[in-house]
């Protein structure tokens, strides 16, 4: 399987090399569960750092560090680092908050693709869980990558099409996970943005459907802030999450 997964990324690396776009001049991944294709500009570095609250039947989970960090290598294609530090109410008659930390991932996303008329722009994302970099309970034990495929089909000055499809390796299960997701993106204003998607993870063990729902809001011409939440079809009372993020290029 990872032989496979390797196959896969450098050909998309390759094919990758080939396109001349220069990045969009200002592109954000969050908020939201899908990814768009778009990277960001040659040699910029820009930084989105989250706050989020997981209600989960009581219980609960704040994530109070969701950090990603994007570095433009090649005008075609960015380097990422991210991580999560966490807060979780323990189960039990005390119920204590927990801090941890989920780990580091390292990845890539290229654009392949600019996409004309009816053909979708295009772009691969992969990155990896890195074993031993989180707080016990957390860690995973062997390499575990994830490979997914961006595209976007802009409808008009307003609306966007984002799709991707995906499959996660957790470094305990054999299997992956295949992940999906749409998201329609709508334009306000210049500066104002929404979306709403619907997202979902398909394994053995069984099924999550997913809906989230956002705005964002340029701060000025290299910040954005945003705000969105999303919620479990499967138990919308139980399981929903609100956060709010921003995303700023630090060089540029």
């Amino acid at each position: 399987m990872k032989k496979i997964f390797l196959t896969i990324l450098m050909c998309c690396l390759c094919a990758g090399a080939w396109a001349q776009q220069e990045g969009a001049e200002f592109t954000a991944d969050r908020p939201g569960a899908s990814t768009g294709p778009s990277i960001v500009g040659h040699h910029v570095v820009q930084l989105e750092q989250g706050l989020q609250y997981d209600g989960d039947g009581g219980y609960g989970t704040f994530t109070f560090s969701n950090t990603l960090l994007r570095y433009g290598l090649f005008p075609n294609m960015e380097l990422r680092l991210g991580g999560d530090g966490i807060m979780y109410m323990c189960e039990g008659e005390d119920r204590t908050w927990t801090a941890a930390f989920s780990g580091l991932s390292i990845g890539t996303k290229v654009k392949c693709f600019e996409g004309q008329g009816a053909i979708p722009a295009v772009s691969v994302l992969a990155d990896f869980s890195v074993p031993h970099t989180a707080s016990k309970g957390f860690s995973v034990e062997h390499l575990a990558p994830s490979l997914y495929l961006l595209f976007e089909n802009p409808v008009c000055d307003w609306l966007s099409i984002g799709y991707n499809l995906g499959a996660e390796w957790d470094g305990t299960l054999p299997g992956a996970t295949t992940f999906a997701a749409l998201c329609l993106g709508f334009s306000a204003t210049e500066r104002l943005g929404c979306f709403v998607e619907s997202y979902n993870y398909f394994n053995r063990l069984g099924n999550a459907y997913c809906m989230d729902f956002g705005l964002n809001w340029m701060a000025g011409r290299k910040v954005q802030l945003d705000i969105a939440a999303n919620i479990d079809l499967n138990n919308p009372a139980q399981c929903w999450a609100v956060s709010c993020g921003v995303a700023w290029q630090i060089n540029r």
